[in-house]
């Protein structure tokens, strides 16, 4: 009974949520007109066919410390495959000169990070991830969506076999893992072996994860764990 809840939970938060973030385009002006000193940039990524205002939320949250919040406006809502949209993240990287980068991911999200951090980021721009409920050994439910953006988080996909071979990029990824995640379905869940950290939180929902305060107040702490190593 308590997953069926946590199912409709979710559900209703992914399509309120969602249905706003398809009509914000513009990230407030906060973003880049609220920083502080010594607070490092943020790249904010979201899921799977998901626009970067699904995000917007933690976004606004961390700006408002005194980040720099960038979003990837290339990325559209998400339905590129990761090879692209890595490098529409790395674009965005070179052409605002940004450095000591902590990128903040959900779900393909880090999946895209760490792509990044593989093929993408030979100068070392990217001090860290933070990811959010991602399947790094993919999720089964993948399989059966039509969308081929989708389908390469399948387990057996060649992305994701790809991704499994190169663990030394695991080392800069912190994966923060909801208690039940009603869209990775694997057995390892989202936990990532070799990662800087993996974080359990006692919350529900794969995607109501984004819009909650525990999960803020770690991404913060490991923002400035990062910052300071």
């Amino acid at each position: 009974m308590k997953k069926i809840t946590a199912w409709i939970k979710d559900y209703a938060y992914l399509f309120s949520t969602g249905a706003f973030a398809y009509f914000k385009h513009t990230p407030p002006p906060h973003y880049l007109g609220y920083t502080k000193e010594g607070k490092v940039p943020i790249v904010i990524l979201s899921g799977v066919l998901m626009p970067w205002a699904f995000s917007k939320q933690i976004a606004d949250h961390i700006s408002l410390l005194g980040h720099p919040v960038y979003i990837i406006p290339k990325l559209g809502n998400n339905n590129r495959d990761i090879p692209r949209s890595a490098k529409a993240v790395r674009e965005v990287i070179e052409e605002n000169n940004l450095k000591n980068i902590i990128i903040v991911a959900h779900s393909k999200g880090g999946l895209i990070s760490k792509y990044l951090l593989i093929h993408d980021d030979p100068d070392k721009r990217v001090k860290g991830v933070i990811a959010i409920a991602t399947p790094w050994s993919g999720s089964s439910i993948a399989k059966f969506m039509p969308h081929s953006s989708v389908r390469e988080l399948s387990p057996d996909s060649k992305i994701i076999r790809y991704l499994e071979g190169h663990p030394e990029a695991n080392k800069k990824i912190v994966s923060i893992i909801p208690s039940f995640d009603n869209h990775v379905w694997h057995p390892k869940g989202s936990f990532l072996e070799g990662a800087m950290r993996n974080i359990n939180v006692e919350v529900s929902g794969h995607h109501l994860v984004l819009n909650d305060k525990i999960v803020w107040n770690h991404a913060v702490e490991w923002i400035e764990k990062i910052t300071r190593a």
